[in-house]
């Protein structure tokens, strides 16, 4: 049996509704841990083998250089995707200024009815992460632009060293840029992990 037309308009309005009900740039915290985690997950991708390009390079010059050229732009993405005008960024302001709405909405209803209190608690305890995250960014963000500026400071040392035949001096210099990626490393994970806590926080019902 063919379903009448004037249903199919009915369920068509229907389904068009909903989907105007729920606007596509609403802030989802989802999508925010996806791409903190796609950038760690990037640096950590430029790490792995770091150490065995560092020995390759130790009588190139040339290959020095590329080594320190790639972890240059391993750390300028980093802070790139980390840093105020970033999508990132504008998506975790989003999302505290939605939480704090929810949170200020629940405290107001649990004036005429307790039962909203823990609901309103429990959007404290997401506000709290999410601004732990901000602050967490925001320390690597500008850990970064050093990072950067070390880079590129150190990059004529190490290459005169290479000139100067004196190898192990240069993969010396290599290997405290890599140490200080691999504390970049280290400190985008935690960043992961706050950003998965804040995903997880329970809404008391």
């Amino acid at each position: 049996m063919k379903t009448p037309h004037f249903l199919l308009a009915g369920l068509l309005a229907l389904t068009t509704g909903l989907a105007l009900a729920q606007p596509a740039d609403q802030p989802d915290m989802g999508k925010l841990f996806n791409k903190v985690n796609l950038v760690a997950e990037q640096l950590q991708a430029n790490l792995n083998g770091l150490e065995a390009s560092i020995q390759a390079s130790r009588d190139s010059i040339e290959k020095g250089g590329e080594v320190l050229d790639a972890m240059l732009a391993s750390v300028t993405r980093v802070n790139e995707s980390m840093a105020e005008d970033s999508e990132i960024w504008k998506e975790l302001d989003a999302l505290l200024a939605l939480w704090e709405q929810r949170r200020q909405g629940t405290l107001e209803k649990s004036e005429s009815n307790p039962a909203f209190l823990p609901i309103a608690q429990s959007w404290q305890t997401k506000l709290d992460k999410g601004r732990e995250l901000r602050n967490q960014i925001s320390t690597e963000r500008a850990n970064s632009v050093a990072l950067m500026r070390a880079i590129q400071s150190d990059r004529d040392i190490v290459l005169a060293y290479y000139e100067l035949g004196q190898a192990d001096k240069a993969i010396e210099g290599l290997q405290k840029v890599g140490a200080n990626l691999a504390s970049l490393n280290a400190n985008m994970q935690a960043i992961v992990k706050t950003a998965s806590d804040a995903q997880q926080v329970p809404i008391s019902q």
